[in-house]
């Protein structure tokens, strides 16, 4: 609301939709004076059909990336379980379980453990480029402050987006899954309102191409090229 004067120099009030900043708690056991959250928690909006929630079946087509044996409040460039590394624009911190360095998170059905260990972006945006292409790939995202923030994760191949979710998550207890099954990509891209921590990372190979399907490619090429001569 805005307080003005018309022409004649009468009082007028101005109803606007800029928020009033307000003081809210955060998942660091901090207050902040925050202004832009979203108005409601857990909307989903797609290009494309994701993994809603962490079900039986997304865990057991998936493998998780396990950060538990990091140091605590160590800084991360990098995760890797030996077989894919997730690398990150920004380095990350490592915190948990849960509420140990980071307070809240939500509870099954939307996230497979209330007390995971996290990686915490002092970012709105981050990129993680992947070491090999997957054809599953997921992690559940919780805001700093305890409001409703809009996150938006898009999935590529190099630089060819292939999908995007878009979700309105609430930081309070309200952490939700960013997950997708479809083409390869090998690299991902979160924008959001706020700052955020991650977790759960989970990931499925893409199926290498067999090795006679290759040969005939090949054999098929040199066919053609030497038509052509």
């Amino acid at each position: 609301m805005e307080v003005g004067l018309n022409s004649a120099g009468d009082e007028l009030t101005i109803e606007t939709n800029l928020q009033e900043p307000k003081m809210v708690g955060t998942n660091l056991g901090t207050s902040v004076e925050w202004d832009h959250a979203a108005q409601s928690g857990g909307e989903l909006s797609i290009l494309a059909t994701p993994i809603d929630n962490p079900d039986a079946e997304y865990l057991a087509e998936t493998t998780k990336i396990d950060i538990s044996g990091l140091p605590f409040g160590s800084t991360q460039n990098s995760i890797t379980d030996g077989i894919l590394t997730v690398s990150f624009s920004t380095p990350v911190e490592k915190y948990g379980p849960v509420p140990d360095g980071w307070l809240t998170w939500s509870s099954p059905p939307f996230s497979e453990d209330p007390n995971p260990y996290v990686l915490r972006a002092d970012t709105t945006n981050l990129v993680l480029d992947l070491s090999e292409y997957v054809t599953i790939f997921g992690f559940e995202l919780e805001p700093f402050p305890f409001s409703a923030e809009t996150f938006i994760v898009e999935f590529y191949d190099n630089d060819e987006l292939i999908e995007s979710i878009t979700r309105v998550v609430n930081g309070n207890s309200g952490a939700r899954l960013f997950a997708r099954e479809g083409d390869p990509i090998n690299r991902v891209v979160i924008t959001g309102s706020s700052n955020f921590a991650i977790a759960q990372v989970r990931y499925q190979l893409a199926s290498p191409i067999p090795f006679w399907t290759t040969l005939a490619a090949l054999v098929l090429i040199v066919i053609l090229a030497l038509i052509l001569l």
